[in-house]
């Protein structure tokens, strides 16, 4: 089904309809691709990887955060794949959920005057980053990308985690988005046809490095014997809330 006239005409029923389930995410346009899950265990000891989650707590202003694989933000475990389209999207960062679109039809607020009952609640994944071209180029926006959905396949976190018996268990992405600190910010909603704003939650941070249900390594590096080995376990950690709202 063609969904470009109701994008066009109400993008707020039609990212209803997405919330809901009811029309593919991939319908948007314009979606971040998340990419496959980490390959077998053989392959892998060639081309590197699983990433474990990174604790990084984002910048109090949200201008200074960097992008891409390196930069400095919570990311959950990714396969190599994964994080090596993370490098690709260099003007990707921070991970995100839309909880909130602004009514453009019934609202008569303007820009950062809107109240919350200005805006109807939605579920929609993604990524916070800057708009490169159009309308609002330059600014911070919200870029959907249903990373929080995808299918790691066999090779996923539990895999890994079994693999080495690593206790506690390595996060999957929905246990890791369900362990960080979040906060919300109103931002524009990129895939947007005419770029309204949205309210988003963001991943601020981990949990605490002491806490027992997390940990903080670089890499799994997988060797030709198919073993498992840890990098030290690094605890430190820069605290910062954000610009939010």
């Amino acid at each position: 089904m063609n969904y470009e006239s109701l994008k066009l005409h109400n993008f707020e029923l039609f990212l209803s309809g997405v919330s809901e389930g009811e029309i593919p995410v991939s319908s948007i346009g314009g979606n971040l691709e998340v990419v496959n899950g980490q390959p077998n265990p053989t392959v892998t000891g060639f081309v590197g990887g699983p990433h474990l989650p990174e604790i990084n707590a984002l910048p109090k202003n949200l201008a200074g955060m960097s992008y891409g694989a390196s930069g400095y933000y919570p990311k959950p475990f990714l396969s190599v794949n994964q994080r090596y389209n993370n490098g690709v999207y260099t003007h990707i960062g921070a991970y995100a959920k839309l909880i909130k679109y602004k009514k453009p039809f019934t609202t008569t607020c303007i820009d950062d005057e809107c109240g919350d009952d200005q805006f109807v609640s939605m579920e929609v994944w993604g990524r916070v980053g800057t708009i490169l071209s159009g309308s609002y180029s330059g600014q911070l926006a919200f870029h959907a990308q249903d990373w929080y959905n995808v299918d790691d396949g066999t090779y996923d976190a539990a895999f890994w985690t079994n693999q080495s018996n690593i206790d506690p268990p390595i996060p999957d992405k929905q246990q890791w988005w369900d362990q960080c600190t979040k906060a919300t910010l109103r931002i524009r909603f990129a895939n947007d046809p005419i770029r309204e704003f949205a309210i988003v939650e963001v991943a601020i941070n981990n949990l605490q490095p002491a806490s027992n249900q997390y940990f903080k390594a670089d890499d799994l590096n997988v060797f030709q014997d198919g073993s498992l080995q840890l990098l030290p376990i690094i605890t430190s950690l820069i605290t910062g809330l954000g610009v939010w709202i």
